[in-house]
Formats: structure tokens, C-alpha cells, sequence
């Protein structure tokens, strides 16, 4: 990690602030908030000829644990939003990427969300309707496929709807509401959805901007991502199946799931690599499906249920946008009410380190 002394220091003691006590659940948070939010940055510099310095800085993953650490000493100013009467095609997918995910969400109103930043490229890109631009195939006998980006339509298929074009139209299925990025028709006149997602990656053949390794390793990194293939998430997987399984108004018979993986130079984000995945409805598929449905059920019949700290991921908690609500990261509590209780949101104490004292500096 890039971390200095005195940053990982004062992040460990913010943590352990929070909550967090396991010093390897510490190390890999940190680590994974720096993967997402280092970067290089830029400032006035006489040493340089352009008189622009770049840095690689991580003051971003600092500053996202602080804004924790603020909302969580003002927790009776969080609002709670009304109890809905519906679940949509995200919310199967939050329950399935972690209930807790689902439960803030569906608690309250999340004004102060992490990655806010990926979230509005996500929507650039999702506007650009990449997917109606891609050649597609599917190789025999595998489940996913690299997809060159040679801009050319969609091979004999017809694009039916763009979920991006029209936000106002939403497929209704008795308790479900879902809006699919696309429906598209193939030659053989069935139907199937489309769902994108978008990936953050620093690009291989950029990666001597960062400084970061040899030629050698550089090489190595780059052959290892050409030859990478996605493992493709069970959350994503349930979203699509929720599509292929409540819109009624196309009889949809497969989906596809593509990542989109880009990175930034010069401020604007750009697609590097892509990959997608085929999902049919199976043994597989229905199960995963029937469990998250059934899940949300109970815990709306229940108001509590077990939460399942062994299967913490602290990757997944650092890239939750919610994770300034969520005090389960911390592996405290066994227990998960909905609507989330505000008692999970309280800090611990945590000793300052002696090291980052005025006269110790």
C-alpha cells in the first residue's frame, strides 16, 4: 500500500473508531479503498517544466472514512424513507450483494452515498448506449465471451428498448418493478435483455503512468489482463434474472451481463476492455433467484434476521455505496433489523496513536 506511516495510522484509528477490530479486515479495507480511490493528482509545482507536479495520492481514502466517522457522530440527523410496497429489480440485487446493502437502502435516504464519482461515469457510459454498438457472438461450448470493440451493431439483432432513453417506463410485475438497460430481438425472433455494468480498472497499456512497476511487471500485468476472464457476480446474475422472469410484455428467453472495464486519462473515462456473459434460466439461476426473493420476504415478515459475519467480504464493504451507514462491516453484530436500527451506527472508542500526537509530529 501507498499509504504513509502517519495516513495508515490515523485510517487504522478511524476503523477502529467505527468499530472494526480484525487488524487483517483493516488491512484489506484500506487496501481495497485505495485501489478504488487513489489516484495521481496534479498541483503547482516550480520543479516541474510544465509547472505541474503529479503525485499519487490517497487523501480520498482518508477523507471517505472521515465522512464516516462525521455522520455517524450526527446519526439522529439520517432520515428515514416511507416503507415500499414494491422491490425492484436493484433491490433483489442489493439484497443478493449483501442484506445489509439492502436493508440502509431500503431504510434511508442515502444522501451522502460512497463513489459517487463512478456512479455519474457509469451514467455517461450507460447513455452512450455502448451495447447497441457491439458486435455479438457466443464461442461454443463457454458461458462468456471477450467482445472486441470494433463499433458495429449489434449482430442480427434488434434493439426493442433502451432503458436510458426512456426512464419513465417501468415493467410491472405484482410486487416488482424493474426498467432493463435493453431488449433486443434476435434472428430467430426471441427476445432477451441486456445488463451493463461498469468497472473501474487501470488500463494495462497506460500502466507507466503510475510509476507503480518495471517494464517487466508491466508486461506481466498486461499479458494477465489480456488473457483475464471475469468472474461475473451473483447479484448482477439475479437482476437479469428478475428481468427474464416478471416482464411480461416480451417473452424474453435468455440475458446477457457485460462489464465494461475503464479507466481515466485526462479526466475522461475511457473503455479498455469488455466482457460478457450469457445467462439462461436453470436449476442454478432459479435457485439463487427464489433464495433472494424468499430472503426479502422473511426479513419483511420477520423485521430481523440472522446476519451471516462469516461471509463478509471487506472488498465488497469498501466498494458498498452505503458503507458510511453500515456499522455490520465491523463484525459486531449478529443480528440485522429492517429498518436498520441507528444502535448499529454508534462509535467505539479507539486509542489515538501516540505517534500522530502534536508533540510527537
Amino acid at each position: 500500500m501507498t499509504y504513509s506511516i502517519k495516513q495508515k495510522l490515523y485510517a487504522e484509528f478511524m476503523l477502529k473508531k467505527i468499530g472494526m477490530t480484525n487488524n487483517s479486515d483493516i488491512a484489506i479495507y484500506l487496501e481495497h479503498l485505495e485501489n478504488l480511490y487513489g489516484k495521481m493528482v496534479s498541483f503547482p509545482s516550480q520543479k516541474s517544466y510544465s509547472g505541474i507536479y503529479w503525485k499519487y495520492s490517497v487523501s480520498a481514502c482518508i477523507e471517505l472514512i472521515k465522512q464516516e466517522i462525521d455522520l455517524k457522530q450526527s446519526i439522529n440527523s439520517i432520515e428515514f424513507c416511507l416503507p415500499k410496497s414494491t422491490f425492484s429489480a436493484t433491490d433483489l440485487s442489493n439484497y443478493e450483494y449483501c442484506p445489509a446493502s439492502f436493508v440502509i437502502n431500503n431504510s434511508f435516504k442515502i444522501e451522502k452515498p460512497s463513489g459517487v464519482e463512478f456512479t455519474e461515469i457509469g451514467k455517461e457510459f450507460h447513455n452512450k448506449l455502448l451495447a447497441t454498438r457491439t458486435t455479438w457472438y457466443e464461442k461454443k461450448n463457454i458461458d462468456f465471451s471477450s467482445i472486441d470493440l470494433d463499433v458495429k451493431k449489434v449482430r442480427d439483432s434488434r434493439l426493442i428498448f433502451a432503458g436510458h432513453q426512456e426512464d419513465d417506463k417501468k415493467f410491472n410485475n405484482e410486487n416488482w418493478v424493474g426498467i432493463p438497460d435493453y431488449i433486443f430481438q434476435d434472428l430467430e425472433n426471441n427476445y432477451f435483455v441486456v445488463e451493463e455494468k461498469f468497472h473501474y480498472k487501470k488500463d494495462p497499456e497506460d500502466i507507466y503512468v503510475y510509476d507503480e512497476y518495471t517494464a517487466e511487471e508491466a508486461e506481466k500485468e498486461q499479458k494477465a489482463w489480456s488473457n483475464y476472464k471475469a468472474y461475473f457476480f451473483s447479484n448482477h446474475i439475479v437482476q437479469i434474472v428478475s428481468y427474464i422472469k416478471n416482464i411480461k410484455e416480451y417473452s424474453l428467453k435468455y440475458g446477457y451481463l457485460l462489464y465494461w472495464y475503464y479507466d481515466i486519462k485526462n479526466d475522461e473515462p475511457y473503455i479498455h476492455k469488455v466482457l460478457a456473459k450469457r445467462i439462461n434460466l436453470n436449476e442454478q439461476t432459479e435457485e439463487l433467484y427464489s433464495n433472494t426473493v424468499n430472503g426479502i420476504k422473511q426479513l419483511g415478515t420477520n423485521t430481523e434476521t440472522l446476519f451471516q459475519i462469516d461471509k463478509l467480504n471487506m472488498k465488497k464493504c469498501a466498494g458498498c455505496v452505503v458503507n458510511k451507514y453500515c456499522g455490520h462491516k465491523t463484525k459486531r453484530f449478529e443480528m440485522l433489523t429492517f429498518p436498520y436500527n441507528l444502535n448499529f451506527l454508534n462509535l467505539f472508542y479507539a486509542k489515538f496513536p501516540d505517534e500522530l500526537k502534536k508533540s510527537n509530529m
